[in-house]
């Protein structure tokens, strides 16, 4: 089994650098989207304190998902920010979550 920690020790700047990359996919596994956006805004953040160059680390997410379906949206917050608990650990600053179902999506 492969040791994630030195893993990501070894190879942190480029696992930061493909964050979105990284997103997407615990997202089409976890959630198996019927729709999904994710868009990194970092840049916007140019000038706040702690802003590092060339680090993927703000982003805005759209999850539309059968998943949802019987949840409230503190709980669908939870679930995305349980999956995303990883990269939150790698320098993951802040992420605005959107979660919809289908039927909600469809009256956005």
């Amino acid at each position: 089994m492969q040791d994630w920690n030195a893993f990501f020790k070894f190879n942190k700047w480029k696992v930061i650098l493909n964050r979105k990359l990284k997103i997407e996919e615990i997202i089409v596994n976890y959630f198996k989207p019927h729709f999904f956006s994710v868009l990194d805004v970092s840049e916007q953040h140019r000038g706040h304190q702690n802003f590092r160059e060339n680090v993927e680390s703000h982003f805005e997410i759209i999850i539309v998902s059968e998943k949802f379906y019987n949840s409230n949206k503190i709980d669908r917050h939870r679930m995305v920010n349980k999956c995303l608990k990883e990269e939150f650990l790698l320098d993951l600053h802040s992420v605005i979550i959107k979660t919809y179902t289908i039927d909600e999506y469809k009256n956005v």
